[in-house]
């Protein structure tokens, strides 16, 4: 859906009457084995609902998590309890998320696909945003705003950070990757291709994005995902800002997050319909011995009850998904807050383990 010393997918700044609101109410819920896997279950209040995004702040021991329901960043804790991190008027949908800790900042992608509590026909397909928070306190720092680089639909979905500070990011909706430079503050399109997007097919949306996921990788360079097409692309940041497509022995099934665990190993969350009329989902492990012009699946893992995963983060070496449980808010909006529960779930690899279609 809408991600390396880095933890963990328009020059003017704009505030927007953001109004930050940070609280210490705690949400408790659940930590449970499951067949092996272990689950943080949680409950957010509404506007923390489906959470898309999930990095390791290691600073305050818990996760963060942003929110298509409500744009609120929350911290999950490893005992289940939930609290607020930072919540304004102007996040409406939430996505993407990266901690900066070099740099004291949260990175969050913002946007408005139409499933939101403060989703507007005037911002619905128009907002492609990045905003930034102090990590300590939760408060607003800076408000990057691409919107007024595209014609048309457009969504800042998924979000990659460099050693210099340097931000890049995802839009799901048009066939280009973002920059935002650390310097001067600028934001600006760093690659346009019609090669980011399919030759024939109809018009992204928020459940069908184009462009997805986005890693930067430490010998400078980035790898995005193709989330329609099942691809992944190469992406140099040597100034020619060549794409070259990532050889895969199969196409992928709907890759969404991405993450790396080193820089030889790529963790992808996969999401993509399964039997009947729902969506189906796994979390496959690329390696690349040549640079990432081609990779080899080592390993899918399918933990038990997985439920829209989108994202993934590495702490202490170990790959935690976030289920989104997305599928519902997008087939029954006016009835999604009934819905409360949502779980990250660590994800356990084996040798060897569902590697069909390795090389």
């Amino acid at each position: 859906m809408f991600q390396n010393t880095v933890s963990s997918s328009t020059s003017p700044l704009r505030f927007g009457g953001i109004t930050l609101l940070v609280s210490f109410v705690l949400f408790f819920a659940t930590v449970a084995p499951t067949q092996g896997a272990q689950v943080i279950t949680f409950v957010p209040d509404v506007a923390g609902g489906y959470p898309e995004s999930i990095a390791w702040n290691e600073r305050a021991g818990a996760f963060l998590v942003s929110s298509l329901r409500g744009g609120q960043i929350g911290l999950v804790y490893e005992d289940g309890r939930y609290k607020r991190f930072a919540a304004g008027r102007s996040q409406i949908t939430t996505s993407g998320i990266v901690v900066d800790a070099v740099r004291n900042r949260v990175l969050v992608c913002n946007e408005d696909v139409g499933i939101a509590l403060k989703s507007s026909p005037g911002t619905r397909n128009r907002v492609a945003q990045v905003l930034e928070f102090d990590l300590d306190t939760g408060a607003l720092q800076h408000v990057y705003d691409f919107s007024p680089l595209s014609k048309g639909p457009t969504l800042a979905n998924d979000l990659a950070i460099d050693a210099q500070g340097n931000v890049y990011v995802t839009d799901s909706f048009q066939p280009q990757i973002y920059k935002i430079d650390q310097t001067t503050k600028a934001v600006s399109i760093l690659v346009r291709s019609e090669r980011l997007m399919p030759v024939a097919t109809t018009a992204a949306s928020g459940a069908k994005p184009y462009l997805n996921g986005i890693v930067y990788h430490p010998d400078g360079y980035l790898i995005a995902g193709d989330y329609s097409r099942g691809l992944l692309w190469k992406v140099a940041l040597d100034g020619t800002h060549a794409l070259s497509e990532i050889k895969l022995p199969q196409r992928l099934k709907g890759p969404d997050g991405l993450r790396l665990k080193s820089p030889d190993t790529l963790v992808v969350v996969q999401s993509f319909p399964g039997a009947g009329r729902g969506m189906s989902g796994d979390v496959t492990l690329l390696s690349s011995s040549d640079g990432w012009a081609s990779a080899r699946i080592t390993a899918v893992a399918t933990p038990p009850g997985l439920d829209g995963p989108t994202a993934a983060a590495v702490k202490d070496g170990e790959v935690w998904v976030v289920n989104s449980r997305y599928p519902r808010l997008f087939a029954d909006t006016a009835n999604a807050d009934r819905t409360r529960e949502f779980s990250l779930v660590k994800v356990a690899f084996s040798d060897g383990q569902n590697a069909a279609g390795s090389p």
